[in-house]
């Protein structure tokens, strides 16, 4: 799978935005706990709002933004983050056709997310 242009260059995920994170709590296993609930539940977040919009709710499907955007931005996926915060924008404006027309993107955007933060996070230890 290819990975989504970014339109601003935003990386999928700042992994800087997670180290900070780290730093903030007495435990970093608890942000790996974290990230690993982000992961789990990317599925059921997204299937809410994908039926939301189906459903023409836009109540539900700001919730379920919110929900995505916030939680993206903690687990430093800014790019999520970004695609969600569009989405939101357009739901607000009355415009559901084009968040509909975002879901592709955002389903994308959310699997390649998760990939990288499988990949690459918690940081592998080095072998020595």
């Amino acid at each position: 799978m290819s990975t989504l242009p970014s339109p601003n260059g935003q990386p999928l995920v700042d992994f800087a935005v997670l180290r900070e994170l780290e730093q903030q709590v007495d435990d970093p296993s608890i942000v790996v706990d974290f990230v690993h609930d982000f992961v789990d539940l990317w599925k059921s977040r997204y299937e809410r709002l994908a039926q939301a919009l189906e459903l023409l709710d836009p109540d539900t499907a700001l919730d379920a933004l919110i929900s995505i955007r916030t939680a993206a931005a903690m687990a430093g996926a800014v790019r999520l983050a970004g695609v969600a915060r569009e989405m939101g924008e357009a739901v607000k404006r009355g415009d559901e056709a084009a968040a509909v027309d975002l879901l592709p993107g955002l389903e994308v955007c959310g699997q390649q997310t998760l990939l990288q933060l499988q990949e690459h996070y918690p940081k592998p230890k080095e072998q020595g």
